[in-house]
């Protein structure tokens, strides 16, 4: 079997609720994709697809975090809005804001841990 085909079969273990159906849908038996997942080499193409496809779903949830955000917003600053929608999204930007300023935080930490470890291999 082509790694291209492997790839296929990969798409449908990844997104079928069972191995009888991601066999099906990839029109293999499932004797066939029980020896697969066997093989250490479709268990490499099956991660390297499952890191492609939450890649390609993080770029898109990025894209639409602004939008979001926007919203979560609109739905905190409508006084017609239930207080409890209101409640939810004042939390929810608080959180996302928090998280951002952890993240960033911790990564200036890692730029700093870097330079101190650069730094000392050239002394």
């Amino acid at each position: 079997m082509a790694k291209q085909n492997w790839e296929n079969i990969a798409v449908h273990v990844l997104t079928c609720s069972t191995n009888a159906k991601a066999a099906k849908a990839a029109g293999i038996s499932d004797s066939t994709l029980y020896r697969l997942r066997q093989m250490p080499e479709f268990q490499e193409v099956l991660r390297q697809v499952k890191n492609r496809m939450y890649s390609e779903a993080f770029t898109k949830a990025q894209g639409f975090s602004l939008g979001a955000v926007e919203a979560l917003k609109g739905i905190m600053d409508n006084p017609r809005a239930v207080d409890s929608a209101r409640v939810s999204a004042a939390r929810t930007l608080l959180e996302m804001g928090l998280n951002a300023n952890e993240l960033e935080l911790i990564l200036g930490r890692i730029d700093e841990l870097e330079r101190r470890i650069a730094d000392e291999k050239e002394n």
